[in-house]
């Protein structure tokens, strides 16, 4: 439905894209290759890659949040620091999503990817430190990894796979949220089984250094088949000159806020009413598990005209009667609530879904993706921190579950102008037409 209306996105992008002088280093390309057999173990070594990359894009934030009362009483921070510890991974990502499109066009696409899985696997490597500054810090570096790849994987996904982005984005959206499920799960009997919280979060770098050995493989599409290096660059803010931009960066926002703070302070919310620590991370992955059968239904809900704002409004209204569960009787139906919840999380891959239908190709896709992310991530920082701190300030979780209401809220409403008629047909209209970039020396 969004997708029709992409036409002025394209020449706008174009116009101002003009302000290289000279085209940018891409992946090494695959040859053509004439063997239908080897085009497709390619795109099975791609399609591999992706999954790992995919499953990889949670595990240290759910295992961080199961454990985070296991690691403020072993490593002694206070309530700053455990406020903080939640925040990094959105702070992490709207700054170092800045840096993805960059990556790309300097090294193409999947060695931005390859690095994004060094610094993954390295920052989740040094957590096993028991001691607040390699937390935190490896906390910081993997979480900068995983920003670009949140980025570039539906870039990815339109490069190598042109033809099936929805399908593949309910493919690797599941993923991420089963990979989010076991480590949430697991983290707490990990941790108890190391005898050590510090070394339950870093055993999670194991699953990233199988991500990166198998994406070390992978090759750009040749440029013949739409591949994704950076040829074509699309500056992000082009897209913010859109309303469908503004409009997907502000849902973005919304529900990464919305699904940050919660999945940050879960555990730490329902332990306070009396639950054990391995019950909170019980229900944390029942929260994420029930997701993975929400998505693919969703997804295959939406492929039908006129079945969009339906979806978003589904969604934002399951969200709301989890929230207002937890608020008022969090420990009185606790699985309703969190399979509520999980349902609302499926917000995201519906948003990932619109963006990986966006655009003229792999670049304004890229785009789309860095300005939504980016400033979408800097916009839910503020949740985790700010939950932290007025659950600090009053003592318990009536204020901070009450504010997620509120923002749940919002986002219910911002979904159905997205979704809208009016909004669908207007998104991609700029503002004003930007003036052509001018080249050096010009």
């Amino acid at each position: 439905m969004i997708g029709r209306h992409l036409d002025r996105i394209h020449q706008t992008s174009y116009l101002l894209s003009m302000t290289s002088a000279a085209p940018a280093p891409t992946s090494p390309a695959v040859p053509t290759v004439a063997d239908p057999a080897a085009r497709r173990r390619a795109a099975w070594l791609a399609g591999v890659g992706i999954v790992l990359i995919a499953f990889n894009l949670r595990l240290g934030i759910s295992s961080a949040a199961a454990l985070l009362e296991a690691l403020r009483d072993t490593l002694g921070f206070g309530s700053v620091t455990a406020s903080l510890l939640p925040t990094l991974p959105t702070l992490c990502f709207a700054a170092a999503g800045l840096t993805a499109s960059p990556l790309a066009r300097r090294f193409g696409t999947e060695r931005a990817v390859l690095v994004a899985l060094v610094a993954l696997a390295a920052g989740l490597g040094l957590r096993m430190v028991p001691a607040t500054w390699a937390l935190l810090t490896g906390t910081v570096v993997g979480m900068s990894g995983l920003a670009v790849g949140n980025v570039l994987l539906p870039a990815l996904l339109r490069g190598h796979f042109p033809h099936r982005v929805s399908v593949l984005t309910g493919v690797y959206t599941t993923v991420m949220a089963l990979g989010a499920t076991l480590a949430a799960a697991v983290a707490v009997p990990v941790a108890d089984g190391f005898d050590s919280p510090s070394l339950g979060l870093a055993v999670w770098a194991i699953p990233a250094v199988a991500a990166l050995l198998v994406w070390s493989l992978v090759r750009a599409p040749h440029a013949a088949a739409g591949g994704t290096g950076a040829a074509g660059h699309v500056s992000p803010w082009a897209m913010a000159r859109t309303r469908l931009g503004r409009l997907v960066t502000a849902y973005f926002a919304l529900q990464a806020l919305n699904c940050y703070a919660l999945v940050g302070w879960l555990p730490t919310l329902l332990s306070d009413r009396g639950m054990s620590h391995g019950g909170a991370g019980a229900m944390l992955a029942i929260t994420q598990g029930a997701g993975i059968p929400a998505t693919f239904a969703l997804l295959a809900f939406v492929r039908a005209t006129g079945r969009l704002r339906p979806a978003f409004v589904l969604v934002s209204v399951s969200m709301l009667i989890g929230f207002t569960g937890l608020l008022v009787a969090p420990v009185a139906a606790p699985v309703l609530w969190a399979v509520a919840v999980g349902v609302g999380f499926c917000s995201f891959p519906l948003v990932l879904s619109v963006i990986g239908g966006s655009g003229a190709g792999a670049a304004e896709t890229t785009a789309l993706s860095t300005l939504a992310q980016s400033l979408g991530y800097g916009v839910a920082a503020t949740g985790p921190f700010a939950l932290g701190l007025m659950h600090g300030a009053t003592g318990g979780w009536t204020v901070p579950m009450a504010a997620l209401v509120v923002t749940a809220v919002g986002q219910l409403l911002v979904g159905l102008v997205l979704s809208g008629g009016r909004g669908a047909a207007g998104a991609a209209e700029p503002d004003a037409a930007p003036e052509p970039a001018r080249r050096p020396g010009a």
